[in-house]
């Protein structure tokens, strides 16, 4: 007997049916709660690739291990044992007393700890920024050399906010080796009055050598034999660098002769400080001069003043900007281009110029508030920082540290430092950018870089590094653009199966300024062809078209256009596209656009005798056309491929 049970039938389609819809909103919660972790996920994906963009020390140091730490300890200190006759070097260079040079030699390795791109950078004063500061700030208050800081810290980090960074891919390396060059030049005759004991501050080449001219008969002999013997301790202790290199000497010997060679710059500050510390003991005259105002104790923080009070005058903020000139713009730019050349100068090669913009910005930003001048990396700290086999940016922390201590505790003592030994200093430190052996290798391989290097080397060397900048930038650009306006163009004769066409083929991408030398390039080719032959033009280097050049195709069709007797037999069209789809071309020079890519294609207008075409085959029947419509080859022994091509054929 089987007995119905209606009501538990419904009770069990009701259950199934709340089960279903608790899974089924079990599945929607769980999709929704996958959804939600990914998109978190995602945005913490985002969030820290952005803060590691800015923040470079996020991405080196969990990977930072007891081997770095050793190098970059050992680069560190000896990096801070060179900055700091360096940086009171600098600070003469500038015009401004040996303590803040110190100052500028701390605060900006901080920041690049922590924010820097470059491995081997280490952040300070350098002699080309002291020598281009000084153009725009001697002669008026020592408040100008912190503003000017402050305010080339701002251009740079607007630049880099604004990503302008690309615009330092205008200055090609003959440039920056000229520049570099001249600077180095420049450098080093400002210090020849230096080591003759003359004082004076003028601003530019020219005007400097009159100067030196009429006042010679001031030089102190003492002075001159106080830096000449500084110099050659100098390259003597700079030579031992290279007897560090050899395999066959001591293990030991070759490290004291490596850090001897390091050390030279403060073991010279150190023996000639102490000659005139003990001097002054017993009272002996000091013959040489000696640095002065080196007060002791850590800078104050606070910002720049913006309105400079002086016995004088009143120099408000727009007054300061008016005498400072470009050099708000110059400072930086000079600035950021020594970074970027080290950057090069490493393995990899590859610099983020908007990260170096910032990074550099913030670092003259707050340097301004210890009464900094403008920073940069410089080659001869990247030189020993290569040598000691630096690993991460954290030998900035190192030398910070040093300079600090000394700033602290030695600063007193650097009135004793003969300002003939700081010269020697700096002489020596950028004798090693003169570089002339680029020039030469130009002059031989390259004729165009070599005049570019030349106008740069002159400009910077008679009229200043600012303008010698300006002007070659302007020639790099000038350049640019003429390569432009006239691309490489490739015309040749080539033939398929005994026929003939002209193959025209441009180097890269047709704008408006190309297209007219395009065409003349084409109708000088086909005027001075024997006989009518079509012209083919190869456009698969081609990457970009613009509307002007896309009618100038156009235009380039029509010149090819010639007025005779009706065609005497049709294009296929189904093979290639044809712009008007036109019966025939009326004995004109047919032009194939050969390779160009579609979307290109779309801007040229219709011409009764362009066509485009993709393969090689198609061209083999393009010129078998032609050639049976120009009677150039038999008829009849090409029946089979005019029957292949459509042509209607009647043979008498």
């Amino acid at each position: 007997m089987v007995i119905n049970c209606p009501n538990k039938e419904k009770d069990f389609d009701g259950n199934e049916q709340m089960l279903k819809e608790d899974v089924t909103r079990k599945s929607g919660d769980n999709e929704k709660k996958i959804f939600s972790t990914f998109s978190e996920k995602h945005r913490y994906g985002k969030v820290r690739k952005l803060l590691s963009n800015r923040i470079r020390i996020l991405t080196w140091i969990h990977r930072y291990n007891w081997q770095w730490f050793v190098n970059d300890f050992i680069a560190g200190i000896t990096l801070g044992l060179t900055i700091i006759p360096e940086s009171i070097a600098c600070a003469l260079l500038a015009g401004l007393p040996a303590r803040y040079g110190l100052c500028s030699a701390f605060i900006g390795s901080f920041i690049y700890l922590v924010c820097g791109s470059i491995d081997t950078v280490i952040m300070g004063p350098t002699s080309l920024v002291a020598l281009v500061s000084v153009q725009f700030t001697v002669g008026k208050p020592i408040e100008f050399a912190f503003i000017l800081t402050f305010l080339s810290g701002i251009v740079q980090l607007i630049m880099g906010c604004l990503g302008m960074g690309y615009i330092f891919e205008f200055i090609s390396m003959p440039v920056i080796k000229a520049f570099s060059s001249a600077t180095a030049i420049l450098v080093m005759e400002s210090q020849i009055k230096v080591l003759l004991g003359i004082k004076y501050l003028v601003a530019g080449l020219i005007e400097s050598m009159k100067t030196l001219l009429n006042r010679y008969h001031e030089a102190n002999y003492a002075d001159f034999v106080m830096g000449l013997c500084a110099i050659i301790f100098l390259i003597i202790f700079e030579s031992f660098e290279k007897f560090s290199k050899r395999s066959s000497s001591n293990k030991v010997v070759r490290l004291l002769f490596r850090y001897l060679s390091f050390s030279r710059n403060t073991l010279i500050v150190v023996i000639t400080a102490t000659i005139s510390y003990i001097s002054l003991l017993h009272n002996c005259h000091i013959p040489y001069t000696l640095s002065k105002n080196a007060l002791s104790g850590l800078p104050n923080v606070t910002l720049p003043q913006f309105i400079i009070e002086t016995p004088e005058k009143t120099y408000t903020f727009w007054r300061i900007l008016t005498e400072l000139n470009v050099g708000v713009f110059v400072i930086p730019i000079i600035g950021i281009l020594t970074n970027i050349s080290i950057g090069k100068l490493t393995p990899k090669g590859l610099v983020d110029t908007n990260q170096e913009l910032l990074t550099v910005g913030l670092c003259n930003v707050a340097g301004s508030c210890v009464q900094s001048m403008p920073t940069s990396g410089a080659f001869t700290r990247y030189a020993i920082s290569k040598a000691c086999g630096l690993c991460t940016p954290l030998a900035n922390l190192y030398s910070g540290v040093i300079v600090l201590l000394a700033l602290s505790y030695l600063s007193p003592y650097f009135n004793f430092i003969p300002e003939a030994t700081l010269a020697a200093i700096l002489i020596c430190s950028i004798f090693t950018l003169l570089d002339f052996k680029l020039p030469w290798r130009l002059w031989h391989d390259s004729k165009r870089d070599f005049i570019v290097w030349l106008v740069c080397f002159v400009v910077c060397i008679v009229s200043g590094v600012e303008v010698g900048l300006f002007v070659s930038i302007i020639i790099n650009v000038l350049h640019l653009l003429y390569l432009w306006a006239r691309p490489e163009i490739a015309v040749k004769i080539q033939e398929i199966d005994d026929m003939q066409y002209i193959c025209v083929t441009p180097g890269n991408a047709i704008y408006f300024p190309a297209i007219n030398h395009l065409r003349d390039k084409v109708l000088k080719a086909t005027a001075q062809a024997k006989q009518r032959i079509p012209v083919v033009i190869d456009c698969h280097k081609i990457s970009g078209l613009d509307f002007t050049a896309a009618q100038g195709f156009v235009k380039l069709a029509g010149g090819l256009r010639h007025d005779t007797a009706e065609p005497d037999v049709a294009h296929d069209s189904s093979s290639c596209q044809s712009d008007n789809g036109a019966d025939g071309f009326a004995g004109d020079t047919l032009l194939i656009l050969y390779r160009m890519q579609v979307h290109l294609q779309k801007l040229i207008d219709n011409a009764g005798n362009l066509v485009f075409c993709d393969s090689e085959e198609k061209i083999r029947e393009f010129l078998t056309q032609e050639s049976l419509r120009n009677g150039f080859i038999n008829l009849k022994e090409h029946i089979r491929a005019s029957i292949d091509l459509g042509y209607k054929i009647e043979i008498e």
